[in-house]
């Protein structure tokens, strides 16, 4: 009878270790580590960028994709950054809107929105876009300083 026990104890311990790591597996839905992190200044809160194995095509160029996770969730949002060039072009986007952002001899800033449509357009502030054309001066800029001056200026655009 003990035997009969201890067996069964032993089956349960290891058919719950299966289904544990099965979980834990499928949770990860190709997210990897933790990138940067930051503050907005605005409602929308802290930020936590992650690395991603998503890739995001654009005019025959590939894109390595960051997610940006904030305290609203409504903010949440992902970036592309093209992986070959220094600064030349990122983008910020959502279901909702696609923000263009480029380095240029004026510096590092957004160039360019589209909106999904015109109730998305209505959430934006143009005079904050126009004030967010240079987030920085610099004609060149690390990717990572790049993708976290978008995570906590875009936000910043967005009317409450």
């Amino acid at each position: 009878m003990k035997t009969k026990v201890s067996f069964i104890s032993r089956m349960m311990t290891i058919a719950v270790a299966i289904v544990m790591t099965g979980t834990t597996v499928f949770a990860d839905g190709g997210i990897t580590d933790v990138y940067t992190t930051g503050t907005t200044n605005t409602p929308a809160g802290d930020f936590v960028v992650r690395s991603t194995n998503d890739l995001f095509y654009f005019q025959g160029e590939k894109y390595e994709v960051f997610k940006v996770y904030y305290d609203d969730p409504a903010m949440n949002m992902k970036i592309a950054v093209n992986p070959d060039e220094k600064c030349k072009s990122l983008i910020a986007f959502t279901d909702d809107y696609t923000l263009f952002y480029q380095c240029n001899r004026h510096g590092f800033g957004v160039r360019r929105v589209l909106f999904a449509n015109p109730d998305a357009q209505k959430r934006f502030d143009p005079d904050k876009y126009q004030s967010q054309t240079v987030l920085s001066k610099k004609r060149r800029i690390e990717k990572k300083d790049a993708v976290k001056l978008i995570a906590g200026f875009l936000p910043g655009m967005q009317l409450s």
